[in-house]
């Protein structure tokens, strides 16, 4: 058995590997040559086309934390992953038709522009230092995965090289080009990687779920179903006290966590903010929510397919989550016809589309929240070539930090599951943020110290809250959730907690405000928060989004009771959303338009269909 998991990459696999490396590197460096202003550096110059926008978001997104990591995360527990990927598309959504008009609209750079607008400067500082944060831990994370899953690999090259020296390559590649080129050379190099990671999480899912001891895709399916110990590892909906993925966790904290991802991330937002226009950059999040659609079957689908042949193998002991991936391109890719180069390019596309963009969202909060207001504060106005300047300097010395702190802070013999150990991690911080952005949306007026201090306060109580549900929760509640607190029904709790104090603190500003003057203005904080809520909603898009997140949860939760009518119940669903959209896209058609020019020109039908496949996806597993 031990032959079996050693390498032989040959010279072809070599080749094709270089060649990609140096593609990458290449466009990098031309899509960047004429950066010439901080909007060209920091936004690409506003000319983002939608392919571009829809490659670069989802290869932000499907890092190798998500490549390596979910297929480890499907090995060790199951499709219940699939919740990170199927959960994104209404939070997508959300981005399309409701954050990113507003967005453009000011024509931001960073969302803390943002925050400032609405509650003062103090709270989009403290919204960039906590993005910092969670950059840091999030690039530290990808150094750390990419560089584990590269090693066994460049090893087998007969090369004698560590840990360190793969982080070392890793970060230096991508900070050059990401250093020269900015925004543009990010989104472009993203594209191609996008293909590559594509080309190899499908043909990894192909040639592990084809082998024998796995049988087909409909042979997997029946293997799970017919677990003797009851425990189907394509089962979407884990108990309630599931201590990793519960369906409660995940269909409440983990939806939060889209949210929060998906709308208020500097990192993915930017390049939205980027586009050609608001209809070329929607476009662009909606088929990069599409191929988001993707990820559960070709990564996850692959790790429990993994699981199957080394059960049949006697190796399932044997295997840590975050060794699954390397393990498995050893194991089921034949040899001498470049697949495993193939393999590699995809891998090392995830690597460098993550890193990439959070490098260049670092340096771009750095300078343009702390850096430019700084020196305005002494009546130094910025030109555009400082702000380059500065921004490229950041990098430099950013990249160099959290490659450090991959180097000597993270174990990379790890035996947990990655992925999650850093949801966890960075969800201490989101839920108040998220909480701020969306009442900033509603237009509600809250006094800039009390935002300040809820987001500052809200990390302790999430800290706090797993010691507090052990020495409070009644029993009943830990027989149902678990005798300790999943992290996502913590992110759930937090975001509740930043939600209530903020509402008390509004309608504490109105009981002042009326005190004070005498009188009840139109201008007080609760009238305000109710006019804005009655014509939110009123709007046609929003009005739907929550029509549909009812009838999700509240179908969701007859599916989960009754899982023998989810086959009707995913057709019915699919059909409802697909005809409801193209209904409504046939009514904006203009007499004597073209259906190509209806169709390219409207996208009800396009958000119709991916809200249709989630849920489809979410009723038949």
């Amino acid at each position: 058995m031990v032959n079996q998991f050693s390498v032989m990459i040959t010279t072809i696999d070599i080749v094709f590997f270089s060649a990609t490396f140096l593609l990458v590197l290449g466009v990098g460096m031309y899509a960047g040559r004429k950066e010439s202003s901080s909007s060209d550096y920091f936004l690409g110059g506003r000319s983002l086309p939608w392919w571009g926008i829809a490659g670069s978001l989802f290869g932000t997104n499907i890092s190798a934390n998500h490549l390596v990591g979910m297929l480890g995360i499907g090995f060790s527990v199951g499709f219940a992953q699939s919740h990170y990927e199927f959960g994104s598309i209404p939070a997508i959504v959300l981005l399309a038709f409701v954050f990113l008009p507003l967005f453009r609209r000011k024509k931001f750079y960073t969302l803390s522009q943002f925050l400032q607008s609405k509650f003062g400067p103090a709270a989009g500082r403290i919204y960039s230092g906590i993005s910092l944060v969670l950059i840091t831990i999030q690039l530290t994370g990808a150094l750390y995965i990419g560089a584990r899953s590269f090693l066994p690999f460049i090893k087998d090259t007969g090369i004698q090289i560590t840990y360190t020296e793969v982080v070392l390559w890793i970060a230096f590649t991508s900070t050059i080009y990401t250093w020269f080129g900015g925004l543009k050379s990010v989104v472009y190099t993203d594209v191609i990687q996008t293909f590559l990671i594509l080309a190899s999480g499908l043909l990894l899912a192909y040639l592990s779920i084809t082998r024998p001891e796995v049988g087909g895709i409909f042979e997997l399916f029946a293997k799970e179903e017919g677990r003797v110990d009851g425990l189907s590892k394509m089962n979407l909906y884990l108990p309630p006290n599931h201590p990793t993925l519960p369906w409660t966790g995940a269909l409440s904290g983990l939806f939060l966590l889209h949210i929060f991802y998906w709308n208020t991330n500097q990192y993915v937002v930017q390049r939205t903010l980027g586009g050609k226009s608001l209809r070329e950059a929607r476009l662009g999040i909606l088929v990069g929510g599409l191929l988001k659609l993707t990820v559960p079957f070709f990564s996850i689908l692959t790790g429990v397919a993994a699981y199957q042949i080394w059960t049949s193998l006697g190796e399932t002991a044997n295997i840590a989550p975050d060794e699954a991936f390397s393990k498995l391109v050893v194991l089921v890719v034949p040899l001498g016809y470049g697949l495993i180069g193939v393999i590699l390019a995809g891998l090392l596309g995830a690597i460098f589309s993550s890193i990439d963009s959070m490098l260049h969202s670092a340096a771009t909060l750095f300078t343009i929240d702390f850096y430019k207001p700084f020196r305005e504060r002494f009546g130094k106005k910025l030109i555009d070539e400082e702000e380059m300047k500065v921004g490229r300097i950041f990098l430099l010395v950013f990249s160099l930090l959290v490659t450090v702190l991959a180097i000597l802070f993270v174990d990379p013999n790890s035996k947990k599951n990655f992925f999650i150990e850093l949801s966890n991690q960075s969800s201490h911080f989101t839920p108040a943020l998220l909480v701020v952005f969306l009442l900033g949306i509603l237009n509600v007026k809250i006094s800039s110290r009390m935002i300040c201090i809820t987001i500052l306060i809200t990390p302790i109580f999430s800290f706090l809250s797993p010691l507090l549900y052990s020495n409070l929760a009644p029993d009943f509640a830990k027989q149902v959730f678990g005798d300790e607190l999943n992290f996502l029904h913590r992110v759930f709790f937090s975001f509740h907690f930043a939600l209530i104090l903020l509402t008390i603190t509004a309608l504490v500003q109105y009981k002042w405000e009326k005190n004070s003057e005498g009188l009840r203005t139109e201008k007080s904080s609760i009238r305000n928060l109710k006019q804005i809520l009655t014509q939110t909603i009123r709007k046609p898009n929003t009005k739907n989004f929550f029509i549909f997140l009812i009838l999700f949860f509240g179908i969701i939760t007859f599916r989960i009771r009754f899982p023998e009518y989810k086959t009707y119940l995913s057709a019915t669903g699919f059909l409802l959303f697909v005809n409801s959209s193209l209904i409504l896209t046939f009514q904006k058609r203009s007499p004597n338009q073209s259906l190509i020019t209806l169709f390219r020109k409207r996208d009800e039908w396009l958000y119709g269909i991916l809200l249709g496949l989630t849920f489809l996806f979410y009723l038949w597993f």
